[in-house]
């Protein structure tokens, strides 16, 4: 299942893991490798392929009482793929050793309701009820994995939970998901599975999440996920449908429906503790099962593809138990749709994985510079009723919105009542302008250091054909609004050009200092710490149907 490609077997070029191109990985106990030099053409990328020997399915089996049952032989079970029986040819108990990895998220939404020390607690838990010969490691992830480590057993201790510290930025967990599955590809036991510790739903990810499914549907891991929210997060997720509309106006998938999902398409259980002790025992459940699991392997029909998703049933033999395991094995990625991560690091490639902006996106000498004419619907901005792509810019309307934003019940409104839309790379430092139009008895202006705890809003308005601007800043937490620059009129210095694109609204942020131009002359400079970094966005308050052309956001040393 694993392909080497893009670069000579000893040059430069990096080395990329691809998952479901070309050879189809299959759970498998023995990898044989070949190695294809580059003789004739120097062009042709030489290649890696990992042929299928043994394909194994992890099962867990429980009693009535939901209780894991232990002690079973293989004579206790059957094995079918795509409906035909076949010869368990290896079989592993729970007296096997694991290979664990321990997903924790560390992005900044953790920092609330101390849900990072209870990250801390549950992976010292799952780590000190661990077996000495078992093989840990932990992958700590924000939008990005931070890294992972292996754990040895001289690291079993208080001190390994304090080593995850808080970290800026937003949650990726599906790329942190196809980062660990590929570390796992290099464990030394045959039993393996993994256990994700988060409080977000998928954000930031450069996977998609029907990609990382056909990944997880290729592994041999079980997916143990604990998702822990506080009552207004977890009420509105329950309420909603596949997706969820964030402030930003974009959709992403409920977490509810895909941690369920992700959990049984592995043979695991998904969980969302509301209270300490409904945590304790998902802890407990996730423990007994990984001490309770069986490993199934058989040998599949060599006449059958080994590039198809194919159907496995494993059943138990005795009366009155359950079990628990994957249904599918294989690699489903038609050729040219896998997930391919970085060799050395198996992070997700940003290559073969872009974000959508960043095909506006470019650097020289170190300095981003990301610029947006919205003439292609394709590169990633909110795209609905109410924020949508127009003829040479980007509207927002809150009078075109069908329906409420979900998330206005824990009152992540934009200031005011209006629309709002964000998008694009995370900055700290940096010089963004934008030319506004359409502010008939409105207002209008640029969001900036947009994060999970608020923003800051640079308004613009035009009455009775007067300019007037205002800096303000929204907080989530405190559910308030507080005027950083109040309302205070503009005079222009020069007249307006005729075919000018609308008034030009600019802010220039270093550290804590913030800079405010209109019409590229300097109106007000202020100082405020609250918020250090974050999205760059567009808001529209009122009834106004403002339109927002020619976004030129650059980095700043």
């Amino acid at each position: 299942m694993i392909v080497e490609k893009a670069g000579e077997l000893f040059g430069s070029s990096p080395w990329q893991v691809m998952f479901g191109r070309a050879t189809a990985i299959l759970p498998s106990l023995v990898f044989i490798c070949s190695a294809l030099p580059q003789t004739q053409h120097q062009n042709q990328t030489p290649t890696i392929r990992v042929h299928v020997d043994l394909v194994s399915v992890t099962a867990g089996v429980t009693d009535k009482q939901g209780r894991d049952v232990s002690g079973l032989t293989a004579d206790d079970f059957s094995l079918f793929e795509d409906g035909r029986k076949q010869k368990i040819s290896h079989f592993d108990t729970e007296k096997e050793p694991i290979s664990l990895t321990i997903l924790v998220d560390s992005s900044s939404s953790m920092n609330a309701e101390d849900k990072l020390g209870t990250a801390q607690a549950i992976l010292e838990e799952l780590v000190n009820r661990s077996r000495p010969e078992d093989e840990l490691s932990v992958l700590q992830f924000t939008d990005h994995v931070v890294g992972i480590k292996e754990i040895t057993r001289e690291q079993r201790g208080p001190a390994l939970a304090t080593q995850i510290t808080s970290e800026s930025g937003g949650t990726a967990i599906y790329d942190a998901l196809a980062s660990a599955l590929c570390h796992l590809q290099t464990s030394k036991n045959l039993r393996q599975a993994i256990v994700v510790i988060t409080d977000g739903a998928d954000q930031h990810s450069r996977l998609k999440l029907e990609q990382l499914i056909r990944l997880v549907q290729s592994s041999r891991a079980p997916l143990f996920i604990i998702g822990f929210y506080h009552g207004p997060e977890y009420s509105i997720y329950q309420q909603s449908d596949k997706t969820v509309t964030l402030v930003t106006g974009r959709e992403i998938d409920n977490p509810l429906i895909v941690f369920d999902r992700l959990a049984k398409e592995s043979g695991a259980e998904a969980f969302f503790p509301t209270s300490k002790k409904s945590l304790e025992e998902a802890v407990n459940k996730i423990l007994n099962a990984l001490r309770a699991q069986y490993t199934l392997s058989y040998y599949p029909d060599p006449e059958g593809s080994a590039n198809a998703l194919r159907h496995v049933q494993v059943k138990v033999n005795r009366g009155g138990l359950r079990i628990r395991a994957r249904q599918s094995v294989g690699s489903p990625a038609p050729a040219g749709e896998g997930v391919e991560v970085n060799r050395d690091s198996c992070d997700v490639s940003a290559k073969a994985h872009p974000y959508p902006y960043e095909a506006r996106l470019t650097e020289r000498d170190g300095i981003l510079d990301y610029r947006e004419d919205f003439s292609d619907p394709r590169t990633g901005w909110p795209n609905n009723p109410g924020s949508r792509y127009v003829a040479k810019g980007y509207e927002l309307s809150s009078s075109r919105l069908g329906r409420t934003d979900r998330l206005e019940s824990i009152d992540t409104r934009p200031i005011g009542v209006g629309a709002l839309a964000a998008y694009g790379p995370w900055w700290g430092k940096f010089r963004a302008s934008v030319y506004v139009d359409g502010l008939d008895n409105s207002a209008a202006g640029i969001v900036f250091r947009l994060r999970d705890a608020g923003y800051y809003a640079f308004l613009l308005a035009h009455d009775a054909g007067q300019l007037s601007f205002k800096l303000e800043k929204k907080t989530y937490s405190g559910k308030s609004e507080e005027t950083i620059v109040p309302w205070t009129h503009f005079s222009r210095q020069q007249a307006q050009p005729e075919n000018t694109a609308g008034t030009k609204l600019t802010v220039e942020c270093q550290g804590d200092q913030i800079t405010l131009l209109v019409d590229d002359q300097p109106v007000a400079r202020v100082r405020d710490t609250t918020y250090a970094s974050g999205y760059i966005g567009f808001v529209s308050i009122g009834r106004a149907h403002a339109i927002f052309r020619d976004l030129d956001v650059e980095g700043i040393r």
